[in-house]
């Protein structure tokens, strides 16, 4: 019988672009979560912001845009601020024409030891927006690189109709990523089994994120690092999920070859 670490290590080595959990939360990682932070909140970046640039320059970034798609309602805005550290509102608004968003994630090779960040280009565009207004589905379809698909667990039809969103998007580079956001899988009213998502993976071959929505209403009193610890994983597998795209559909790239770089040692 294999040991465990024999085990981790064939897993490691098949599965480069896995990342050390909870890692963001340790002592080595403070000096990179305190670009997220400003007086212990949660810090929101503007499009011509560059952070990175300064403190953290020779170090690989990801970046990627990518288009949030999905029934009206399912949480793709809210999600959006979750994870940007916006307040979130209790009330559906529809959005209205393009809204984008910048958002900023440090991780931890688990095979090399090696950070990179995620630098994210969220595009987000309501449902009815995009059915008045036939030029903002291919121009984000242009403009970006991957689509993320959302449905809720709550809301039955926007898993069914999930499908025939991803039909409607079959205009998209075969290389692009794709991948699916289920929100709301915290709640106890849950209409779509786990059975259902997993043979949804295997009929697809599309991870499926989950994440939680509910209450998830920033209270002021709340730390930024709270939050930062809310979503680390969610983000990590957003992390793994981009790497594991990159290494397979851009392997010259700094991040894929940094993926690729064998540790000399763990320090």
């Amino acid at each position: 019988m294999e040991a465990v670490g024999e085990i981790e290590a064939e897993v490691e080595e098949k599965h480069p672009y896995l990342v050390v959990e909870g890692w963001q939360e340790s002592p080595e990682a403070r000096s990179y979560m305190s670009v997220l932070l400003t007086r212990n909140k949660r810090r929101s970046f503007g499009l011509l912001e560059r952070p990175l640039q300064e403190r953290f320059g020779e170090y690989p970034v990801l970046s990627k845009r990518l288009f949030l798609v999905g029934k009206s309602g399912v949480g793709k805005t809210s999600t959006a601020d979750k994870l940007c550290g916006r307040e979130i509102s209790s009330v559906h608004v529809e959005t209205l024409g393009i809204q984008t968003s910048l958002l900023y994630w440090p991780a931890k090779l688990l095979q090399s030891g090696k950070v990179f960040w995620l630098e994210l280009e969220l595009w987000d565009s309501g449902e009815r927006e995009m059915k008045m207004f036939d030029h903002i589905l291919p121009a984000c379809q242009e403009a970006t690189d991957g689509t993320i698909f959302f449905f809720s667990y709550v809301d039955r039809y926007s898993w069914d109709d999930l499908p025939h969103v991803i039909s409607r998007t079959s205009g998209l580079d075969s290389s692009s990523l794709k991948a699916v956001v289920g929100t709301h899988a915290d709640s106890l009213k849950r209409e779509i089994s786990s059975a259902e998502v997993e043979q949804f993976q295997k009929s697809t071959r599309l991870n499926v994120l989950p994440t939680g929505n509910v209450g998830c209403a920033r209270p002021t009193q709340r730390s930024g690092r709270a939050e930062i610890a809310e979503i680390s994983p969610f983000m990590n597998t957003l992390a793994q999920t981009l790497l594991a795209h990159e290494l397979q559909h851009n392997s010259c790239s700094a991040v894929a070859q940094l993926i690729t770089t064998k540790p000399s040692s763990y320090d």
